[in-house]
C-alpha cells in the first residue's frame, strides 16, 4: 500500500517515518493528545479488565499508551518509527511514567514480543495500513502474542457509511485505507470471536468525514484457523 506526499509516492511504512521525523504531531492529522474517548470507555466500564497487560501496536507518540500506564496498566507499545517512539518516551518521562511502558521500534508482521504474553491488544489506525495480502500474518501474530481468550481492540477506517452495507468510499483516502465489516471478518474470525463490531462516526451526515469501525476480538482457545 502507498501514501503520496508532495507528489511523491512511498511505501505506508516510508511515509510514516518520513512524516515523524518532518512534522510535530500538532501537523500530524492522525495524532491526538489524548486517549480517544471510546478506549477511555472500555477501561472506564472494565471491557478491559485492571490488572491486563496491554500491548499497543502502532503507537505512535504514545498519548494512549501513557493514557494506559497512568491508569496502572502494564505496557507495551511498538510503532515503525524511531522517531515517534522517542517522543512516545519523551511523553512518557512528562508522566513519571517512563520505567513503565516498554518501548519497541519494529513491524507488526513480526512482534518481538513473547507468545501468549498479553491480556489484551489496542490498535487506533494501525491495522488498515496493512496491504490486503499482509492482514493474515498479522492477526496471526495479534493472536500469538495474546493469551487465550486476550482481548484484541480495533479502530480503523471504514469504507462503509452508517445505514449503506456495501462500501462506499467517498474520497481516495478512505478508498486506500477504508476496511469493510467483511474485510475485518475475513482477516480475523480464523483466530478470533467477534464480541462487538461497531461503525460510528462524529459527523454522520457529511459525507468528508469518514466512518471507522470500534471491534472487539475474543482470541479462541487454540491459536489455529479455525
Amino acid at each position: 500500500m502507498t501514501a503520496v506526499t508532495d507528489g511523491e509516492s512511498l511505501d505506508v511504512r516510508d511515509y510514516y517515518r518520513k512524516r515523524y521525523a518532518s512534522s510535530t504531531p500538532a501537523q500530524q492529522e492522525w495524532t491526538i493528545a489524548t486517549a480517544a474517548p471510546e478506549l477511555v470507555n472500555l477501561v472506564n466500564t472494565g471491557r478491559i479488565p485492571r490488572g491486563s497487560r496491554v500491548l499497543e501496536v502502532g503507537c505512535g507518540v504514545g498519548s494512549e499508551s501513557v493514557y494506559l500506564a497512568s491508569a496502572g496498566f502494564e505496557l507495551s507499545a511498538i510503532d515503525i518509527s524511531a522517531d515517534a517512539v522517542e517522543r512516545a518516551k519523551a511523553l512518557a518521562e512528562c508522566y513519571g511514567l517512563g520505567d513503565r511502558i516498554e518501548w519497541a521500534v519494529g513491524d507488526v508482521l513480526s512482534l518481538p514480543f513473547d507468545t501468549e504474553g498479553y491480556d489484551v491488544v489496542v490498535d487506533r489506525g494501525c491495522f488498515h495500513c496493512l496491504r490486503a495480502a499482509e492482514r493474515p500474518t498479522f492477526a496471526a501474530e495479534i493472536g500469538r502474542v495474546l493469551r487465550p481468550k486476550g482481548l484484541y481492540v480495533v479502530r480503523c477506517l471504514s469504507s462503509q457509511r452508517i445505514g449503506a452495507p456495501a462500501p462506499q468510499p467517498t474520497s481516495m483516502f478512505v478508498k486506500t485505507f477504508g476496511v469493510s465489516s467483511q474485510e475485518l471478518w475475513e482477516t480475523f474470525s480464523p483466530y478470533f470471536a467477534c464480541e462487538q463490531l461497531e461503525l460510528g462516526s462524529h459527523a454522520p451526515d457529511d459525507e468528508s468525514v469518514p466512518c471507522g469501525w470500534l471491534g472487539l476480538w475474543r482470541r479462541l482457545e487454540q491459536n489455529r484457523p479455525a
